[in-house]
C-alpha cells in the first residue's frame, strides 16, 4: 500500500459470530498483503503472525459458542460463559498487539507527539496503584515524599509507561510484593518501581533487554520496554533498571517545572474508567476475566 493509505478493519457489530470472525479474518488479509514493504518490516512479520494466532482463537471460540447454543439439551451454561469470557481475553491481547505495532510503528517514523495536561502527578500515580492492585487483586504499595506535584506531562502516555513497568513487575516478581516510590526534588522527580526477583538471573536477563533495545527485537518483554522508554524520552525523561539476584529496581527520571496548581479537566469517574480499560489490556497476558 502506499505510506498514506490507511488500512480500517471493520466494526463488529452483534451478527452472526462466525460471519464476523471470517470478516476480520478477511480484513487482516487485505491489510497483510498490502503492508508497506519497509526494510523494517520483519518486526511487523512478527506482529502479523501474533494477530493471526489470536484471531484463529475467536474463531473457534465462536464455532463453540454457536455449537453450545444450537444445543437445546444443554442445560450447563458454563461452557457459553467461558467462552464468551475467552472470546474478550483474546480480543484485549489483539487490541494490546494492535496498539503496541501502531506505538511502534510511529515512534520509528518520529510521528508521536504529547497532550500535555498540567496535573498532579502524585494522584494520577497513586490512582494507577490502586487500580491495578485492585485489578490483580495483590498488594502494590506506593510511597511519596510529598502530596501535590503539579506539573505538565501527557497523562495517557506517563500511564501507559507506568502501566508497563508494574505489568513487567507482576510477571517477573516472587508475589511477595511491588513497591512503588515518587521522590520530588527541586529540579527533577524520580519514580521507582521495585520487586523481589522470581529467579536468581531475571536481573541479568533485564538488563541485557534495556540494554540492547531495538526495534527488531520481536519478543515481548523487549516490545514493551523500547515502547517505555520511547514514551518516557517524549518527556525528556530517561529509565534505568539495577539490581541484584533477589531484587529488581526501576528507575523513572523525569524533569519537573514550577507551575500554578490548575486543576486538569477530567472528572475521577472518566479518568479511572479509561484507566481501567488500559489496565485490562496492559495486562490482558496476565490476568484472565
Amino acid at each position: 500500500m502506499q505510506q498514506d493509505k490507511v488500512i480500517v478493519l471493520p466494526f463488529l457489530s452483534n451478527t452472526n459470530i462466525e460471519n464476523a470472525a471470517s470478516k476480520l479474518n478477511l480484513a487482516f488479509k487485505d491489510a497483510e498483503e498490502n503492508f508497506p514493504e519497509d526494510d523494517d518490516n520483519d518486526v511487523y512479520v512478527e506482529f502479523s503472525n501474533e494477530l493471526k494466532n489470536l484471531i484463529s482463537n475467536i474463531h473457534g471460540e465462536s464455532q463453540l459458542i454457536e455449537l453450545f447454543a444450537q444445543d437445546e439439551k444443554i442445560l450447563d451454561k458454563k461452557y457459553l460463559t467461558d467462552g464468551v469470557n475467552s472470546i474478550k481475553q483474546n480480543c484485549l491481547k489483539l487490541t494490546k498487539t494492535i496498539n503496541n505495532m501502531i506505538e511502534l510503528r510511529n515512534f520509528e517514523k518520529k510521528q508521536t507527539c504529547l497532550l500535555v495536561n498540567n496535573a498532579n502527578i502524585v494522584e494520577i500515580i497513586d490512582n494507577i496503584v490502586i487500580n491495578v492492585s485492585t485489578y490483580i487483586k495483590e498488594r502494590i504499595i506506593f510511597d511519596t515524599n510529598i502530596e501535590e506535584k503539579f506539573m505538565p506531562f501527557d497523562i495517557n502516555k506517563f500511564q501507559k509507561a507506568i502501566l508497563i513497568i508494574l505489568s513487567i513487575a507482576v510477571r517477573y516478581s516472587d508475589k511477595k510484593g511491588i513497591l512503588v516510590n515518587l521522590n520530588v526534588f527541586e529540579n527533577n522527580i524520580t519514580i521507582t518501581v521495585s520487586f523481589n526477583n522470581k529467579n536468581s538471573e531475571l536481573i541479568n536477563f533485564i538488563k541485557y533487554k534495556m540494554d540492547n533495545l531495538m526495534p527488531d527485537n520481536l519478543d515481548e518483554l523487549s516490545i514493551s520496554l523500547y515502547l517505555c522508554k520511547a514514551l518516557i524520552a517524549l518527556h525528556e525523561g530517561s529509565i534505568s533498571v539495577v539490581g541484584n539476584t533477589h531484587e529488581t529496581i526501576f528507575t523513572i527520571e523525569l524533569p519537573c517545572e514550577n507551575t500554578d496548581s490548575i486543576y486538569y479537566l477530567f472528572m475521577n469517574v472518566i479518568k479511572n474508567e479509561y484507566l481501567a480499560e488500559q489496565i485490562q489490556i496492559e495486562f490482558s497476558d496476565l490476568y484472565e476475566i
